[in-house]
């Protein structure tokens, strides 16, 4: 199931508090990359919080670090 790309989901959304969040997507806001795509910041794998997160949940999502891989689909 593809995650809506909704400002509900965009404020659930945990990504600004992940490990691997850098200071490039915050600076530019980024969040729901499970739904908007991979961002262009490069981030580094510092550890994943996708299996808490309410979006992740409730969309079943099965894989992490979509910062860096892409929307779900």
């Amino acid at each position: 199931m593809k995650v809506e790309d909704s400002s509900a989901n965009a404020t659930r959304c945990l990504c600004p508090g992940c490990p691997t969040y850098n200071e490039c997507m915050k600076g530019k806001d980024q969040r729901l990359f499970c739904s908007r795509g991979a961002t262009e910041c490069d981030p580094k794998p510092k550890g994943c919080i996708c299996g808490e997160c309410p979006v992740w949940s409730d969309y079943d999502l099965g894989s992490y670090y979509f910062c860096m891989s892409g929307p779900a689909t």
